[in-house]
Formats: structure tokens, sequence, C-alpha cells
């Protein structure tokens, strides 16, 4: 048996959950909502400054497949339902591709929500994102991707440190 793409995102979330609360030195307490029925799969609040942002979090697990070979790229494919993008709140969508062992975070992409339409690609019912895991990458969305966690947290401490 394998695991589920359900179980692979309960996986990840709590895997963000935990390794931002890491990084921070618990300044950041992330709180999961009981039903996720709002777009909202992680609340990370900063204790420092008393607010709070919410992350929708979607995960992959490898990357897409060089055309015409078996080998893995460098691009990593992840979709948004267009259904539960509130681009009014201050949310954040936080894409991750997980190492092999589901242990780690190998890549982020730390998106403000208002973002996504202008950069993802729009389809009938979701927006797509096809973004290059490569540190040296010159893509659309070089400027949200973030090499590891820790510069997740730094993604995050600075929104916190800025916003009204």
């Amino acid at each position: 048996m394998s695991l589920t793409s359900t179980q692979i995102g309960s996986l990840a979330e709590n895997l963000v959950a935990n390794e931002i609360m890491i990084e921070s030195g618990g300044r950041l307490s992330p709180f999961q909502p009981i039903a996720d029925d709002d777009g909202i799969d992680v609340l990370i609040y900063d204790k420092k400054s008393g607010k709070s942002a919410p992350l929708q979090i979607k995960a992959r697990t490898s990357t897409i497949n060089k055309p015409g070979k078996q080998e893995r790229g460098n691009t990593v494919h992840f979709e948004h339902r267009k259904a539960t993008l509130n681009i009014e709140r201050n949310s954040f969508l936080l894409c991750v591709l997980l190492d092999e062992s589901l242990r780690a975070t190998e890549r982020a992409w730390l998106i403000p929500l208002r973002d996504v339409p202008k950069i993802a690609s729009d389809r009938e019912n979701k927006y797509v994102i096809r973004a290059n895991k490569q540190a040296t990458t010159n893509d659309k969305f070089k400027k949200y991707q973030c090499v590891n966690m820790a510069a997740v947290t730094a993604k995050l401490y600075e929104y916190f440190e800025n916003s009204k």
C-alpha cells in the first residue's frame, strides 16, 4: 500500500507546522482548524507582534518528468481551486515540495493569495503554478521561493513586522 493524497496533505500540513515552530524557536505558533472549509490549513500566530497569518498549504512529493524522458525534471506542479481563493484576506499559499522520505521540506514558495491570479496560469476552475525548484532559477516564482523552512519563517517575520 502507499499513502493517499489526503494522507500526504495531512502529513505536509503537520510537517510545515512543526518546521515553522522549530525554525522560529517557538516565536511562531501554528494552529490547525478543526474543519478546513474556508481554505485555511494552518493559522500562524506571531507571539511577538500578536498578528496572525492564514496559510493554505499545497504539497507535492515529486517534480514533473522531463518531456519524453523517465527522469524527473526541476518543475513542481501545484493547483489551487478558485473556490477557495479569497484575495481580500491577508492569506498565503504555501507550496511545498517534500523530500522523498516525506520527513522534510525540500523547497517552498510562500505566495500572498492576492498574487496568485496575477502569476498563476488561469484554468477553468483552478490556478496552476509550475515553479522551478532550483535555487538558481529566474522564473516568475523566484521572488516567492524559499530554499528551506528557515527562509519561510524569515518571510513570515517580515510580513508580521510590516503589516498593519
